[in-house]
């Protein structure tokens, strides 16, 4: 479900997903996106062309997994990815099927479109097909495969101008392999006009006869995009994602070319998987002299159970996974699939066992409750459950968020370790800390200490001045405000500080697939990641409804609980003639109107309801207002996001992971230039630059004391 100050389309993913009961379970929740193979004997009778790249010798072996270790290497990557980006974006399109809205790839010159089966529902339905300059045709859903989430369309409108748009051709079936880099496209959020399909580059961390896994991050709206090769050719669907930011898991290309045939035949077959689990409970009071998981319950009739696992049992591996705590065990078996037969070594009274588990398959919304710990002597503890299955969660994502990545990831140490010598050149970072914690990183402007970072991370009820700064040699002094830019979101600082390495700056725009890279004040980067799109406008305030259109003009579909609208008392079918001053002639305008303004704006809609004009003034507020809806609840998978994360002039998006206090710092290019500074930490699958360009005029004028309140 989208608010019509995003796209005004309607977003209702389908799931995968089952619901944790409060007082047990353990297991995978995986989480429905949403939201060159021509068909034989085909005659191409267009000009349409298959796009393609090729890889030159230096860079085949690290493109299959070998460790870049120069910034020459880390160049030469950007080059290809660069051109890649180029190639490929106009093969994907976005799709609205009924309520459903997702992304495709086009895979032929007639018209077929790979997509996932949850995006395409069923067989002959009609559907709209965006391409990538706005232009929308007609469709038709074809076959699918619902459990492995493959599905087939085609366009069928006749206006559609097939010569002017490339495709893409399919990846040899064992294509993906671990550590292979790959490009996904998509359309994260649903279609939005003033986007084109966004860029994230990553790695194959796991690789399933059915599903391949990478740390290319995905959110509703990406379901049925493509997952590229290095050489241009599609070897996965976007399909599904996990609670933490490398479990994205998409369709292998296998699936269409095995089942093309019963696709084109509009054949739906398969049943949609479940998520695995083993059905064990951990202990709330973890003994750290313990090293491995303490088993504190089992689900009865559960893998666990059939295993023969037991109350107080210590896995201490599970496959080829040490397992020094129960966090440990929660990663290991979520990269395991559902039927998988894995050796779990336990240790019981003392004595090692090995026993052999088959990873089960969750079937439903409600598993059955753990069997209670038996009475046993007063040699044998007794654990306390889990917390509630809110908490549980949780402490699974911050645990995520610090884990150190996997050798088949792409934040990897030994990758991270070829940026150093770009974190060296940029030198303009500081870390600000309020106390123990640290609350924002900053960025030098001048060698006399002024230093720019982002407001809403140290401008706080709870936060006094001075801040303790950390400066790059290594020396705490202390930060005091000087002024605040609101609109920006930028605040200056001072220290008693000279001869400081301050930014040197780059306004070029930095182009889609470029690498930005965030240093901090040690000498490998905080994090790094590609330019995703092209710099837009983000706005602000949503007010909290889903629109039509009809010949009276634009109206109110339905009313999202706890919102703005909610709160004004709008109605379904109010009809929204005016904002403000301004007149609304189309849906695309009143959207257009709305971001205009900032949450906690009061805005004036003159409305129509049941012949009559009225008033209302409702008080914008943002996305997190539309409690419960699938897609707030896909973004809370991705960790903590910047409270302020809408209402910006420009911004450059990037996939970076980043946390909300690593914002506020320099981005810089590989020539330790600084093109940006990072000011939130957006989404799931993105984070937020202010440009370069938008403030660097501004400087001089902020090293100006004036009130916190001043507006510019």
């Amino acid at each position: 479900m989208i608010d019509s100050s995003s796209t005004g389309q309607k977003y209702s993913p389908r799931g995968y997903s089952y619901s944790q009961s409060v007082r047990f379970m353990f297991s995978l929740m995986m989480i429905t996106l949403l939201s060159s193979m021509t068909v034989s004997g085909q005659e191409n009778t267009t000009k349409a062309k298959a796009v393609g790249l090729s890889v030159n010798s230096a860079l085949q072996p690290i493109f299959a997994g070998k460790t870049p270790t120069t910034v020459g290497q880390l160049e030469s990557m950007q080059s290809h990815v660069k051109s890649l980006a180029d190639t490929v974006l106009r093969t994907t399109v976005g799709i609205q099927v009924g309520a459903a809205q997702g992304s495709g790839v086009l895979i032929s010159p007639d018209g077929y479109i790979l997509t996932a089966a949850h995006v395409s529902g069923k067989p002959n339905r009609t559907a709209r097909v965006i391409l990538t300059d706005g232009t929308i045709v007609r469709g038709r859903t074809l076959g699918l495969n619902r459990g492995l989430d493959a599905g087939l369309m085609k366009i069928t409108d006749e206006n559609w101008e097939a010569n002017n748009w490339p495709y893409a051709e399919m990846a040899d079936a064992d294509s993906a392999s671990l550590g292979q880099w790959v490009l996904a496209l998509g359309h994260p959020g649903g279609y939005q006009s003033n986007r084109k399909p966004v860029v994230r580059l990553g790695r194959v961390i796991h690789r399933f006869d059915d599903v391949v896994t990478t740390d290319c991050t995905l959110i509703g709206g990406d379901s049925g995009g493509p997952l590229f090769g290095m050489d241009g050719k599609v070897v996965g669907i976007h399909s599904r994602i996990g609670q933490e930011l490398i479990h994205n898991v998409h369709v292998p290309i296998v699936a269409f070319q095995t089942g093309w045939e019963r696709m084109v035949a509009t054949e739906d077959w398969g049943d949609i998987p479940g998520s695995p689990f083993i059905g064990v409970q951990g202990s709330a009071e973890e003994d750290n002299a313990v090293e491995g998981a303490v088993i504190g319950g089992i689900v009865k009739g559960s893998p666990a159970d059939r295993a023969e696992l037991k109350v107080n049992d210590i896995i201490i591996k599970f496959g080829d996974n040490d397992i020094q705590n129960f966090d440990a065990l929660v990663i290991a078996v979520r990269i395991h699939r559902p039927g998988e037969k894995i050796k779990v070594t336990v240790q019981r009274d003392g004595e090692a066992l090995v026993l052999t588990i088959k990873i089960g398959r969750a079937g439903g919304n409600v598993l059955p409750e753990p069997e209670e710990p038996k009475p046993s002597d007063s040699s044998t503890r007794k654990l306390p459950t889990r917390p509630t299955a809110v908490e549980y969660t949780n402490w699974v994502n911050y645990i995520a968020a610090f884990r150190p990545a996997g050798v088949h990831e792409r934040n990897y140490r030994e990758i991270r370790k070829a940026f150093n010598p770009v974190v060296k050149r940029a030198g303009c970072a500081v870390a600000l800390h309020a106390g123990h914690k640290v609350v924002a990183l900053g960025t030098i402007v001048s060698a006399d200490g002024y230093i720019l970072t982002k407001a809403t991370q140290v401008i706080t009820d709870d936060i006094k001045f001075p801040l303790d700064c950390h400066l790059p040699n290594g020396k705490v002094v202390e930060a005091e405000l000087i002024s605040h830019r609101p609109k920006l979101d930028l605040a200056m600082l001072k220290v008693s500080a000279k001869k400081l390495k301050a930014a040197q700056w780059n306004t070029e725009t930095p182009v889609i697939g470029s690498w930005l890279v965030t240093p901090g004040i040690a000498e490998t980067p905080v994090a790094f990641g590609v330019v995703s799109v092209a710099p837009r406008s983000i706005k602000g305030g949503l007010l909290g409804v889903l629109l039509g259109e009809s010949p009276q003009g634009t109206f109110v579909e339905r009313v999202f609980p706890n919102t703005a609208a909610q709160e004004a008392g709008m109605k379904r079918g109010d009809i929204i003639l005016q904002v403000n001053d301004t007149e609304i002639n189309s849906r695309d305008e009143l959207i257009k109107v709305v971001r205009a303004h900032l949450p906690g704006e009061k805005i004036r809609l003159l409305i129509i309801r049941a012949g009559e004009e009225m008033a209302v003034e409702p008080i914008l507020g943002r996305e997190s207002d539309i409690a419960g809806t699938r897609a707030v609840e896909q973004q809370k998978l991705g960790g903590a996001l910047s409270k302020r994360r809408t209402g910006f002039e420009s911004v450059l998006q990037h996939d970076t992971v980043l946390q909300p206090e690593e914002c506020g710092g320099p981005i810089v290019d590989l020539a330790g230039k600084t093109v940006g500074i990072n000011i939130a930490r957006a989404s799931r699958v993105s984070s937020y630059a202010l440009p370069a360009e938008l403030f660097v005029s501004l400087i001089d004028e902020m090293k100006k004391a004036d009130p916190v309140s001043n507006e510019q």
